[in-house]
């Protein structure tokens, strides 16, 4: 059993973030337990989009500094990496790195940054669906790979942390094929299960300090949690983490998929914590949009009122006045449901997949989550009825 360490953090300096880490590494076993001297570590942070770290969409520059120098004082090599949303270039990273503060603690920690856009195929055998793939040539070149996610709420999956965080391997716009053609939300959380095993980062450092809630991946709220979390075991630390933020495990896809494909236990109680007691970190007011969301896809799953589908499910809304008109929400479509007319953007419902990466990866916050709040109350008693009929049929 993978333990999971909870070290309280109540704030972004260097002195609290890097004991914190240290604290966290003792709780597993030691820095030595990991980085060997002469290592490549490439540190996969997420990166999503150009956000300062003030908006908490991304890895947070100071822990990302913070563990260089330990990795560096261990005698290993720091390669800072990611592939955020869109095309995968070395200008966008260039400008990605400088708004997120990863070149100025790369400059300070002396770290690299990594611009090699490359892609290597590897096989993955333990993938439900993706038994061979692609991913970014600088994780697969690495000796050891830590994964740094962000504790997000996330508008298609409830909830992005640890093993979500890998999708970032997978190059550029090759994400927008996966969202395509895994439309379906149970689908495409074993694919990003599938991705994770195929990167299978040594060890995952969640920044849980400031989180997202509300609307996120990237237009949500900061929200204080005050925690790092560590473990070796992704989907464990994924568990721990959702429940600090009081989310059903078997509410999130990914994580209700892992506990069916025995990659995860079912319950907390089934996991070794260290560090800080876990009653002491709970947060009982944290803002999860997508719950609601789901319950109604997966009644329209069950074959009911399936021709009301447009107008039941959450739908993405453009505040126009809001609006950059940059056109980054018609180009990040899997489906290519938006058009831009009289230089607004438009969506066409019968063509959207729900993915809502026009939402995640919109600049200004100028698009959000919408469902038909009327439609919502009769959807609720029809499915109470409906459920009522099943359960006295079955009788």
């Amino acid at each position: 059993m993978s333990l999971v360490s909870i070290v309280k953090a109540s704030q972004y300096d260097k002195s609290t973030v890097g004991r914190a880490l240290e604290e966290s590494f003792k709780n597993l076993g030691g820095v030595e337990k990991f980085v060997k001297p002469g290592m490549k570590v490439a540190l996969k942070a997420n990166l999503l989009m150009k956000k300062s770290p003030e908006e908490a969409a991304t890895t947070h520059p100071v822990l990302v500094g913070e563990l260089a120098r330990i990795i560096k004082k261990a005698g290993a090599d720091v390669l800072i990496v990611d592939s955020p949303g869109g095309p995968y270039t070395r200008s966008r990273l260039e400008d990605i790195y400088v708004a997120t503060g990863m070149k100025q603690v790369a400059d300070e920690v002396g770290a690299q940054l990594n611009f090699d856009t490359s892609e290597v195929e590897v096989q993955n055998p333990h993938g439900k669906y993706i038994k061979k793939l692609k991913i970014l040539k600088p994780l697969v070149d690495a000796d050891l790979v830590i994964n740094l996610p962000k504790l997000k709420t996330h508008g298609q999956m409830v909830y992005t942390g640890a093993v979500k965080n890998m999708f970032g391997a997978i190059a550029g716009i090759t994400k927008v094929e996966y969202h395509f053609n895994m439309k379906e939300y149970s689908r495409f959380a074993d694919t990003l299960i599938d991705i994770f095993l195929s990167v299978k980062p040594a060890l995952s450092i969640m920044d849980a300090i400031i989180g997202m809630e509300g609307p996120g991946p990237s237009a949500g709220n900061p929200k204080e949690i005050g925690v790092i979390l560590a473990s070796e075991n992704a989907f464990n630390l994924d568990i721990t983490a959702v429940n600090i933020v009081s989310i059903d495990p078997k509410k999130v896809p990914i994580l209700k998929n892992s506990i069916e494909r025995g990659l995860c236990p079912d319950d907390i109680s089934k996991i070794e914590l260290v560090g800080e007691p876990l009653n002491n970190v709970i947060v009982k007011d944290f803002d999860v949009p997508a719950l609601e969301g789901l319950k109604e896809i997966r009644f329209v799953k069950n074959d009911f009122l399936k021709n009301l589908t447009g107008v039941i499910l959450p739908k993405p809304v453009f505040i126009y006045d809001k609006c950059i008109v940059c056109g980054d929400c018609k180009r990040s479509c899997p489906p290519k449901a938006i058009e831009m007319i009289d230089k607004k953007p438009k969506v066409k419902l019968s063509k959207c997949i729900r993915c809502f990466c026009c939402q995640e990866l919109c600049p200004a916050k100028a698009i959000e989550i919408k469902r038909n709040k009327a439609i919502d109350k009769i959807v609720k008693v029809a499915a109470a009825i409906y459920m009522d009929l099943r359960g006295n049929r079955k009788h």
